[in-house]
C-alpha cells in the first residue's frame, strides 16, 4: 500500500480519476467502486472519501474528463469546418463514433444517472453544449431556438445510441445508425 505522503492530494485526485477511468472502460460502469478505484491505486477505501464526497463526485470527476476531452473534439470539427451543415454532420458522426469507440464511458456519461453538482462538472457540460448551440445559430431562429435544437439533436443521438448499444435499434431489420441520423438532420435540419 502507499502511504498518505507519497502523493499530494492533487496527485491523489488525478490518480483516482484514472484509476476509475480505466475500471470504467474495462470493466463498465457497475464496477466503479470505492474499493475496486482504490485497490488499483494502492490505497484504502477511505482515501477516496477524503478526496470526494461520494461515489457520485467520482463519477462526475471521471465524466468531466470525458466531456473536456469530447468538448477538444468539437473544436477540431468547428476549426477544420466552416458550414454549419457540415460541422453538424460532423458533431452527430463524433457522437456515434465515441459511443462506439468507447462504450462504457459514453454509458458512464449518458446513460448513469449521479446526484452531484459542482461548477466543474457544469462548466465541462457547456465546453460541448454551447459549442453545438453555435454551429446550430445560424440555422435557428435566435439562442433559444439553437439551444432547443441542441437539446433535440443530444436527445435524438442519445436514442440511437441508447438502443444500438442495447441491441434493440434493429427490431425488425437492420437500419445502420448513420444512416438513420443522416435522415434526421436532412429531416429536421434540412441538411
Amino acid at each position: 500500500m502507499a502511504r498518505r505522503k507519497d502523493h499530494t492530494r492533487e496527485e491523489l485526485t488525478q490518480l483516482a480519476i484514472q484509476c476509475g477511468r480505466d475500471i470504467v472502460v474495462a470493466e463498465g460502469p457497475s464496477a466503479l467502486s470505492a474499493r475496486n478505484v482504490t485497490k488499483l491505486m494502492g490505497y484504502t477505501p477511505g482515501t477516496l472519501y477524503n478526496l470526494f464526497e461520494n461515489i457520485d463526485g467520482l463519477t462526475a470527476a471521471i465524466n468531466t474528463t470525458s466531456l473536456i476531452n469530447f468538448a477538444e473534439t468539437l473544436r477540431c470539427i468547428l476549426r477544420d469546418h466552416a458550414k454549419p451543415k457540415k460541422r453538424l454532420s460532423k458533431i452527430a458522426q463524433a457522437y456515434l463514433e465515441f459511443q462506439l469507440r468507447e462504450p462504457h464511458l459514453w454509458t458512464l456519461l449518458f446513460a448513469t444517472p449521479i446526484q452531484h453538482d459542482s461548477e466543474d462538472y457544469r462548466t465541462a457540460i457547456h465546453l460541448v453544449f454551447d459549442q453545438v448551440t453555435e454551429v446550430l445559430l445560424p440555422i435557428s431562429k435566435n439562442n433559444k431556438v439553437a439551444r432547443q435544437n441542441a437539446k433535440i439533436l443530444w436527445s435524438t443521438l442519445h436514442g440511437i445510441c441508447l438502443l444500438r448499444s442495447s441491441g434493440k435499434l434493429d427490431v425488425s431489420e437492420a437500419d445502420p445508425s448513420e444512416e438513420l441520423v443522416k435522415r434526421f438532420l436532412n429531416q429536421y435540419f434540412k441538411l
